[in-house]
């Protein structure tokens, strides 16, 4: 079982997201694939946005928690590949967080035709409810289901 690894792109200033100013900030960590990692991920997230400024017990702070658990577990549940787990990565955009999460199945797409089964398939309807924007990407041999979430004015005024 892979345990889990943090990671952090450092191109700049020492910031949690760690790229200069005038690029994407990001903060990555790769998760095993457990279902105690969506919770590992939530803490996680918790953290990088609280030191980036966000304030941690905001609605938005905890939609995006959600979000990204929901996104975790998708990816635990459905997207199993031995041997890999799943990377989280969360990406300072204009006035908001993306987060990214990363499988190997770049064969097996999220359910385009979001209808929630007997005992599931609930996860991606709250994401994309919650999320300003979400979406699926390929890229290489991986998936990225990522969404996205505005601060809407929950950062905290810089010391």
């Amino acid at each position: 079982m892979l345990a889990d690894r943090p990671q952090n792109t450092t191109q700049g200033e020492s910031h949690p997201f760690g790229l200069a100013e005038s690029h994407h900030r990001c903060s990555e960590r790769e998760f095993a694939t457990d279902p105690k990692s969506a919770g590992a991920a939530r803490r996680w997230t918790r953290q990088v946005l609280a030191d980036c400024g966000w304030e941690p017990d905001s609605e938005v702070v905890d939609d995006f928690l959600v979000i990204v658990a929901e996104l975790v577990t998708n990816a635990v549940v459905h997207a199993v590949v031995p041997g890999r787990g799943v990377l989280v990565r969360l990406r300072q955009v204009g006035d908001g967080c993306r987060v990214e999460v990363v499988d190997g199945r770049p064969d097996l797409m999220p359910q385009t035709a979001l209808v929630p089964r007997e005992e599931g398939g609930r996860g991606l309807l709250l994401v994309r409810d919650l999320a300003a924007a979400m979406g699926v990407e390929r890229s290489g041999e991986d998936k990225i289901v990522w969404a996205k979430v505005h601060h809407q004015g929950q950062l905290r005024a810089a010391a």
